[in-house]
């Protein structure tokens, strides 16, 4: 979580909802799931890529494998996530960002 935690630090693309991963119980099975508020655009899919990167870095385990899903989910429906939720974006009705949304 820290690793991960770390690496969205200055790299969450506006249009992130979520974010989480998964490892298998010996930690060498990685997957890296990005939920984006629509279709993400070739930068914001750059920026999760990074993201996958600079954990995978500075990870000290073997991988066997890692996986990167990018999932297309957008505003308001229910996404799911990987048992290791490291950014959900504030969707709250109290939000203004919400409100704004609510009303396209």
């Amino acid at each position: 979580m820290l690793y991960a935690q770390s690496a969205l630090l200055g790299e969450v693309a506006p249009s992130f909802r979520a974010v989480s991963f998964s490892l298998s119980e010996d930690g060498e099975d990685f997957v890296g799931r990005f939920i984006f508020d629509g279709e993400p655009s070739e930068e914001a899919k750059e920026v999760a890529s990074v993201v996958l990167t600079n954990i995978l870095a500075n990870y000290t385990g073997n991988h066997r494998s890692y996986t990167e899903e990018m999932l297309s989910v957008p505003y308001p429906n229910k996404m799911e996530h990987l048992p290791l939720l490291v950014y959900l974006r504030n969707e709250d009705d109290w939000n203004s960002w919400s409100k704004l949304y609510k009303n396209t």
